[in-house]
Parts: structure tokens; sequence; C-alpha cells
């Protein structure tokens, strides 16, 4: 990457993170550190690739996102938008419970393009279609940074997982949002079924997403908890030991909450 290049990077960051409270939706300073964060060490260790997001709401995720997005790599985004005619009844009921819940609608196409073209001179790939569709159409072994955060029933998550698992290549990443939430126990129960078959390796918790990698020879927990031990707004809890490996909880400290209340 040029330092051309770079500085356009940081320049869009800041004001992105300037700007981050006018775009609707969920995403929390512990996890914008991290996305940049995983990008940071992907790009320092020469890891290249596509970036994909499977479920945008309002582009939160996916504007930082299509920052990381060097020469010759691509931002993917896929959602189902307003196409809502193939998904299950469990999703349709989800879909109805959070928009009475937040008095939302489902996220329309034409507003996530609007948020994210405040940003970013030109849209992402856009496939409006079932992520279970998508291994017909993107090649495997090809992207380097995953994030998921599309249906949330069990049977939906698991097969965005082995998406995932074959879209990934060397070095590569994945995050899985809600993985603790109980109002969607499914996200949870996929997660760690793909866990305990051995080969997920966790790189780290935050309250809302989870890390991870298959590659062995990528990323690992040390990694990101003696980065996040550097930052000083974060908070690293000891190593949690989990069936065989590590991975720390990583938040922002109280006085970091304190000051955006003052």
């Amino acid at each position: 990457m040029t330092e051309t290049r770079e500085s356009r990077q940081l320049d869009g960051i800041a004001g992105y993170l300037a700007a981050i409270d006018q775009v609707p939706g969920w995403f929390f300073p512990p996890d914008t550190l991290l996305f940049a964060a995983v990008d940071n060490f992907q790009r320092e260790r020469g890891v290249t690739g596509d970036l994909l997001e499977i479920g945008v709401y309002k582009g939160r995720s996916a504007i930082l996102m299509g920052f990381f997005a060097g020469p010759g790599e691509r931002l993917v985004v896929c959602d189902l938008f307003e196409e809502m005619d193939a998904i299950s009844e469990e999703n349709e009921q989800e879909r109805r419970h959070y928009a009475k819940l937040h008095d939302l609608d489902l996220p329309a196409r034409k507003d996530f393009e609007g948020h994210y073209l405040r940003f970013h001179p030109a849209l992402p790939e856009i496939m409006q279609m079932r992520s279970d569709r998508l291994n017909g159409h993107l090649p495997a072994g090809t992207f380097r940074m995953i994030h998921i955060d599309g249906g949330h029933t069990m049977e939906v998550v698991q097969q965005d997982i082995e998406t995932a698992r074959r879209l990934l290549g060397a070095g590569g990443v994945v995050i899985f949002d809600d993985w603790a939430n109980g109002q969607q126990p499914g996200v949870a129960l996929a997660i760690w079924q793909e866990y305990l078959k051995g080969d997920l390796i966790p790189l780290g918790f935050t309250p809302s997403k989870f890390y991870a990698t298959w590659d062995p020879e990528g990323m690992t927990y040390t990694d990101v908890s003696d980065w996040a031990a550097g930052q000083p707004d974060m908070a690293v809890t000891y190593p949690h030991r989990l069936a065989g490996r590590e991975a720390a909880y990583l938040s922002m400290h109280f006085e970091y909450w304190q000051r955006q209340q003052a």
C-alpha cells in the first residue's frame, strides 16, 4: 500500500469515526478498533484478499471495511434487503420482532447505498440474495476478512460458517456478530458447534462479536490481546481456557464511557 493511499485511508477512517453516529445501527468502539487492527495485522504480514460482509443493515461496519480494500481487493456485501420471499418462518418472525422492538423496518438497499456513498466515491459489490447462494458466485480461498451478521437462526449461521470457511484464504479472519446475544441463541449454538469440531481458533471476544480463524499459521489470540493491552482505552481480561484453546475478552474501560458522556 502506497503512502498516498495510506494517508487517504487514515483520513477516511478519521472522517468515518467523526460521523459514525449519523449512521443508524449497532457497531461499537471495541469492534471499530479491532476491525482496523485485524486489517493492519493482515497488511503487515502480507495477507491479501477480498472482504465480505453478510448482512449490512444501514452500513456502519461495511463503510469501515470499505476503507480496508487495497489495490486489487474488493468489498463484497450480501443482504436480502427487500427480497423476503425466500426466508424461513423463523427468520420472518425475527424480522418482525426487531421491527417492533426497535420501531424499524427491514433495511432498504437505497438507505444502505445512501449512507455508504457519504463516505466512499463508489459502492461496494452488492449481492442481493440469500447468503447460502454466495458459494455459486464467489471463488474459494480469495477473501481475507468476513463479517457475518445476517440471519440469526442456527441453520442460517451454520451455512454462513461453511461459506466463510470455503471463501477465506491463508491468514483470513471471520467475525461473528451476536455471539452472546440471548435473543439470538441460534447464533451461539452454531458457532460453538463449529468450535467443538476443533479447527476454529478464537482470537478474541467483544461484547458484540467473536473473532476467529481457521488458519493455524495466521493471527493468534496473543496477537490480539497484546495489541489490545497497548490501547489506552481498552480493557483485556485474562485468557479464558476454552476446550484446549485460549482467548481474551476485550471491551472499553469504564473511564472511556465516562468521557463519552461528559
